[in-house]
C-alpha cells in the first residue's frame, strides 16, 4: 500500500478518533473547500444638492465567502450535490452562517434540483454583464427595484439543451394568507439563455403574488453580451417591481458595460446604468463606475476603480460618489 495513503489514513485516525472511517470517507467528485477574500479601501462621499451629508474613509469587506460544496453518487446514476457559503467580514471577522447559496440538489439526465437558499434565476440570468460586482459599483446599487435575489425556501431546477439552458425557482408563500401569501408557489423566477461562441443572450421574469393573491408584481429581465478582440459589450433591460408590494413604485433599467484587455494582466472596464421610477415626481438615476483590474496570477486581483450614483427629481438631486482601492484573493 502507497506509503503516503497510510500515513494519511493515520493522521486521519488520530485527529478524529471518534468519527467512522465512514463520515470521513469521501466518495465520487471530492469534497471542495472554496473561498474568496475581498478587501475594498477608499473615500467614500455621499450629498444631497452642493451639501455634503457625509465623506468617510472605509474599510470594508465585500462578499468575503468560505464555502463547502461537491457531489455524492447515488444509484440509477444519480448523484447527490450539496453546498454549504457563508459570508465572512475580513475586516472585523463576523460571519453569516449559511447566507449564501446554501441546498442539498439532486442532479441527473432531467438537469438539477436544489433546495434550500438559491440564487433567483432572474438574477443568474445577468451573465456576465456586471463589471463591478460586489463593489459600490455592483449593477444592484442602481437603484430599488434591482432583482438581486437569493431566495430562500426555494425550490431551483436548472436544465440544459445543448446551447440553451432554462432555469426555473418556485418559493412556497408559507404564511397565513392574510399578512403573506400562502401558495406552493408565491413566487416564481423563470429564465432561459443562450451562449454560443462570444454571445450571450437571456431573458427572464420574477412573479410575485402575496396576501392569497390581492397583491401581484413582476420583474422582467433581458440580457445580452458579445466578445471580440479582446473585449466585451454588455447590454441590460429591466422593468418591473421585485417584490410583493402593490407600493412599490415600478422602474425601468438600462444598463451598458464593457471592458478590455490591456496586455497580459491588466483590464480596464466601465459601466453606466440608467433608472428611472413611476413615483410622482418621478426620481432618475444614473451609476456610473470605472475601473482597472491587474491580475496576479488565476487567483489574485489588485484593482483601483471610481464609482458615481446620481439621484434626481424636481426637488432634489443626491450625489454619492467615491473612489477606492481593493484586492481579491480566491483559494
Amino acid at each position: 500500500m502507497n506509503k503516503k495513503l497510510i500515513a494519511v489514513a493515520v493522521a486521519a485516525g488520530l485527529s478524529l478518533p471518534m468519527v467512522s472511517a465512514q463520515a470521513v470517507e469521501v466518495v465520487g467528485k471530492k469534497l471542495e473547500i472554496y473561498g474568496k477574500l475581498h478587501l475594498n479601501y477608499g473615500s467614500y462621499e455621499k450629498g444631497t444638492g452642493t451639501t455634503v451629508t457625509s465623506d468617510n474613509w472605509l474599510l470594508t469587506s465585500n462578499a468575503s465567502r468560505l464555502g463547502f460544496k461537491g457531489e455524492v453518487p447515488l444509484d440509477g446514476g444519480l448523484k447527490g450535490t450539496y453546498k454549504y457559503e457563508s459570508e465572512i467580514a475580513v475586516e472585523d471577522g463576523t460571519t453569516t452562517f449559511a447566507g449564501r447559496n446554501t441546498y442539498v440538489g439532486l442532479k441527473g439526465g432531467f438537469g438539477e434540483v436544489r433546495i434550500g437558499r438559491h440564487d433567483s434565476p432572474l438574477k443568474m440570468a445577468q451573465g456576465k454583464f456586471d463589471q463591478f460586482g460586489d463593489t459600490e459599483g455592483d449593477l444592484k446599487n442602481a437603484g430599488d427595484e434591482d432583482g438581486e435575489n437569493r431566495n430562500k425556501n426555494s425550490i431551483t431546477y436548472l436544465g440544459k439543451s445543448g446551447d440553451v439552458k432554462f432555469n426555473l425557482q418556485i418559493v412556497p408563500g408559507e404564511g397565513d394568507g392574510v399578512a403573506a401569501g400562502d401558495g406552493p408557489a408565491d413566487t416564481i423566477s423563470a429564465a432561459v439563455s443562450y451562449k454560443s461562441g462570444p454571445l450571450y443572450v437571456a431573458l427572464a421574469q420574477d412573479s410575485y403574488d402575496s396576501t392569497g393573491g390581492a397583491a401581484e408584481d413582476s420583474l422582467t429581465r433581458a440580457v445580452a453580451t458579445y466578445k471580440m478582440s479582446g473585449m466585451q459589450f454588455g447590454v441590460l433591460y429591466q422593468t418591473g417591481v421585485e417584490a410583493p408590494d402593490t407600493a412599490a413604485a415600478s422602474e425601468d433599467w438600462l444598463g451598458l458595460s464593457f471592458n478590455m484587455k490591456m496586455g497580459k494582466n491588466n483590464k480596464f472596464k466601465a459601466q453606466y446604468i440608467m433608472v428611472e421610477d413611476s413615483n410622482n415626481p418621478a426620481r432618475e438615476g444614473t451609476h456610473l463606475s470605472i475601473g482597472i483590474d491587474h491580475k496576479l496570477g488565476k487567483k489574485g486581483t489588485l484593482y483601483a476603480m471610481y464609482n458615481m450614483l446620481e439621484e434626481e427629481t424636481t426637488a432634489t438631486v443626491v450625489d454619492n460618489s467615491s473612489i477606492s482601492v481593493g484586492y481579491v484573493l480566491k483559494f
